[in-house]
């Protein structure tokens, strides 16, 4: 049977382990995920070397001791496993999955990985390349291009902003010299933390972080400081440029609370009903009554610095300002009336009811408890997150969409071909101000994820 503990039983530091453990031991099958997460990342990346954290990372498994990549691949196929390293904001994580009676060598491979990188030169070079055809690639993809401009617009020149892969011409100014003084700098064993889930006892996983953490040097990284995002004071829109498109890709947003907001909760329920089902009121109103869209949906997202707000829609051309005005009119409406106490006994009832098949198995669970700890939750956040839905009262959501809902100050990314959409954006009674529609290529490198 598996055997989930509490929060507070789950994190630990055993003496054998030099950092924090996060076990969810599950004994019914053979296998286990394993996870070392270390707390850097690409907000760590000096200017103009962007995509620096992102090389780091992804060079960890592509020559470690007396292992060349081909090696690691050829190790990690034998044993049955996966390994994978990857890097966001704030984090750089080594994982994958492997059968329990190959736990010994598969520690061995993941030690090497993390605390032996040798960072082979030609290897840099092509994985440069890989990213490179990646960013530019982006421009293929509507809607991950409207992603990569919305989020610049929205972080403007904050560091959440800056591309976590970089662009060409960082990547390309980056050398194998910044790569290893990145992992000397900032892959220390302060704050890090090693996590499974799966057919392990505590005991063995604290044997695995002194083999794999333990290896790596002490101390952390240099201390992060998060700025406050410059304050958005009107609505403003931007226009990706792009040749012959006949369906637009919608973005429209704020920034809103991080994930330790006292009104997080209350919000999260909010934009439930608005936005984040299927049967909410924005997929209704375009999607349902007016076909302009097949999919639209709005979601709350947040991390323990910065949170956002955000509306998507795919119209035709020709439904694109009405969509865009009709999603501003039902966050204004929203704002002013609220959700009623049906709308929102629904929206919880959505949450509460489809919470536990998020923790439904070893894996989903120890991903919750990774995710609340890298947003800086308490560790009983998981355990206690229908209990908490179900307490907030209707007053306190509907105070804080008042509060937290700002349908006057709303970046707008749209992808289109702007001949089709700059006259009548610019007329649209939203905006204020001669330089509130803005133009941009779609091949351009505005910065963004």
């Amino acid at each position: 049977m598996s055997h989930m503990r509490t929060a507070e039983e789950v994190w630990r530091t055993p003496d054998a382990s030099p950092c924090e453990l996060l076990l969810i031991d599950d004994h019914t099958r053979p296998v286990l995920g394993a996870a070392v997460v270390l707390p850097t990342g690409c907000l760590w990346d000096p200017p103009g070397k962007e995509g620096l954290a992102y090389l780091t990372g992804q060079m960890l498994t592509r020559g470690a001791g007396d292992m060349s990549r081909e090696a690691i691949a050829d190790e990690v196929d034998f044993l049955g496993a996966t390994l994978s390293a990857t890097v966001g904001r704030k984090s750089m994580t080594v994982s994958g999955d492997v059968l329990s009676r190959n736990l010994d060598a598969y520690q061995g491979l993941v030690a090497r990985v993390v605390a032996e990188p040798t960072f082979p030169a030609e290897e840099l070079e092509k994985l440069k390349r890989l990213t490179i055809a990646e960013i530019r690639q982006v421009i293929d993809n509507d809607a991950a291009l409207g992603n990569r401009h919305y989020a610049r617009a929205l972080f403007t020149d904050h560091p959440y902003g800056r591309p976590l892969k970089g662009t060409p011409e960082t990547v390309a100014a980056i050398t194998r010299d910044d790569v290893v003084a990145f992992y000397r700098q900032h892959v220390r064993s302060q704050s890090a933390f090693v996590a499974a889930a799966g057919d392990v006892t505590e005991a063995r996983l604290a044997d695995f972080a002194s083999a794999t953490v333990g290896r790596l040097e002490s101390g952390g990284s240099p201390p992060l400081v998060v700025p406050p995002p410059r304050a958005i004071e009107q609505s403003q829109v931007v226009l990706v440029d792009k040749p012959e498109r006949t369906q637009t890709q919608v973005f429209i947003g704020h920034l809103s609370v991080h994930s330790r907001h006292p009104d997080y909760t209350a919000l999260h329920i909010a934009n439930t009903y608005f936005g984040g089902t299927f049967t909410s009121k924005l997929t209704q109103e375009i999607r349902e009554k007016r076909g302009w869209s097949y999919s639209a949906y709005s979601a709350l997202s947040t991390d323990r610095h910065l949170g956002s707000l955000t509306l998507r829609f795919g119209p035709a051309v020709k439904d694109t300002l009405p969509a865009i005005q009709l999603a501003r009119d039902l966050l204004q409406e929203f704002k002013d009336k609220g959700p009623s106490d049906d709308d929102i006994a629904f929206a919880k009832g959505y949450l509460v009811k489809s919470h536990p098949f998020s923790i439904d198995t070893p894996g989903r669970q120890l991903n919750e408890r990774l995710m609340a700890r890298l947003q800086g939750r308490p560790d009983r956040f998981v355990d206690e997150y229908m209990a908490s839905v179900e307490a907030v009262d209707a007053d306190a959501v509907r105070e804080a969409v008042a509060k937290h809902i700002h349908p006057d100050r709303m970046v707008v990314a749209v992808v289109c071909t702007a001949d089709d959409l700059r006259e009548p954006m610019a007329s649209w009674d939203a905006l204020s101000g001669a330089d509130a529609v803005k133009t941009v290529a779609y091949d351009s490198q505005p910065g963004g994820n």
